[in-house]
């Protein structure tokens, strides 16, 4: 799955059981506070009639109230039917509200007789309990009763609700949480589509740079604007596409330097096998194959420099460096290329000098020896001479080499100064 839909999926399992877990608390919530606030409710309205029935009782006639209550009570219709209409289309009628067919009263006193009550309730006692809350069960209905009795005795007031009031308010309150959980669930999901969507497009885009990129292109990674997460992503790419470009040069350069020096040792093996062809007898026939046999040595010898060239990073030449004779070096450079400079008639020699050692990288060097006398060959005309030499100083060392060839235009020529490869510390203690 893609970085988007298994983010959406988290979040959105995070925001239902979140929003799940609240609507649940919610609803709990929302059920105790109802619940307490109609017990108040009931409380209060029982202290309130045990009150009015305590003032006066005396001269007070129950009998004449209780004829007053039965005639002002909610008028409702007749028909089931029409009543049922009523409730479901509108709980407000013309003359009051239909709970109030849902609340009654009952006015006991201590004698045990019913004195006062409401037409919804029994002429029997509605709970036996006298002090305090409970639940009971009359006319076909579950009701929350309280019981209350007045400090001198003479009076229990025993309110009711039905508890199908309470139960149809939280269930009320239920449905539109849930309503809203049901809506909300799309609605985020929708939202959050689309919000991953606009924050993952520094991906795209970074998909998009990186699909045009290849061989002949590695050029840097442009995310100027995206967020930091993707800026070192670019960055290590960025990085990763500079090493493989130089990697690619230095492989195209490796190539070039391979195809320029096996051309010098070929032609010297060319060159012995030719002779051996040519032989007039086993002694100079067996000499210019062994010829050949060193020569195909040499070569092998630098194919191996090269091919260990190509596998070295830029800065492990450092780390590759070796104690090497400079002289020996030069000496034997100058062997394998001695057939080439015979073809010409050119006669090749090294100047005795005292022995230079320096740690050096060995391919680099032989490389180094090899493109001055090659170089000195090719442009030395035939019956010439070619001198190398080494001078030493305190600091660093000089190869010279020495030719009767055309020269180099004046404000063009540069010695070729060997102690210039390397560090001053190095050369100072090489020397």
């Amino acid at each position: 799955m893609s970085i988007r839909t298994i983010l959406i999926f988290r979040l959105l399992l995070v925001s239902i059981l979140l929003v799940g877990g609240g609507a649940i608390f919610s609803y709990q919530d929302v059920r105790h506070e109802t619940r307490e606030l109609f017990d108040a409710q009931l409380a209060r309205s029982a202290r309130l009639i045990l009150s009015l029935v305590q003032t006066d009782a005396d001269q007070v006639n129950f009998s004449s109230i209780q004829k007053f209550l039965d005639a002002n009570q909610l008028k409702t219709p007749d028909d089931k039917e029409t009543s049922h209409a009523k409730l479901q289309n509108t709980e407000e009628l013309s003359n009051g509200h239909i709970y109030e067919t849902k609340l009654g009263f009952q006015i006991w006193d201590s004698a045990g007789n019913l004195i006062l009550k409401s037409a919804n309730v029994p002429l029997f006692e509605i709970t036996q309990d006298t002090e305090g809350f409970s639940n009971s069960r009359f006319m076909d209905y579950q009701w929350r009763v309280f019981s209350l009795s007045s400090a001198d005795g003479r009076y229990r007031c025993i309110t009711a609700e039905r508890l199908d009031v309470r139960n149809e308010l939280i269930g009320d309150i239920f449905s539109d949480l849930l309503v809203l959980f049901v809506l909300l669930v799309p609605v985020l999901s929708i939202t959050m589509w689309f919000a991953l969507s606009q924050g993952l497009s520094s991906l795209r885009n970074l998909t998009a740079q990186i699909n045009s990129r290849g061989t002949e292109r590695l050029d840097s990674i442009s995310v100027n604007r995206a967020p930091s997460e993707i800026q070192t992503i670019a960055g290590a790419l960025n990085q990763l596409l500079s090493k493989l470009k130089n990697a690619l040069v230095r492989e195209k350069r490796v190539t070039s330097d391979a195809a320029h020096e096996l051309r010098t040792p070929l032609a010297a093996v060319k060159l012995h096998a030719e002779l051996a062809r040519r032989a007039d007898n086993a002694s100079d026939r067996i000499q210019a194959i062994e010829q050949v046999l060193k020569g195909i040595d040499r070569t092998t010898h630098l194919v191996n420099q090269l091919l260990a060239l190509a596998r070295l990073e830029p800065d492990s030449f450092n780390d590759n460096k070796l104690r090497c004779n400079i002289n020996h070096l030069i000496v034997e450079e100058a062997a394998m290329l001695a057939p080439l400079a015979q073809e010409k008639n050119i006669e090749l020699s090294v100047s005795d000098s005292d022995e230079i050692f320096a740690e050096v990288d060995d391919t680099s060097m032989r490389l180094l020896i090899r493109n001055l006398l090659n170089n000195a060959i090719a442009y030395t005309q035939e019956t010439g001479s070619i001198t190398m030499r080494l001078q030493s100083t305190a600091k660093a060392f000089t190869l010279i080499v020495e030719d009767n060839g055309p020269g180099i235009p004046e404000g063009h020529s540069t010695p070729k100064r060997l102690g210039g490869w390397f560090r001053p510390r190095l050369c100072k203690n090489a020397l």
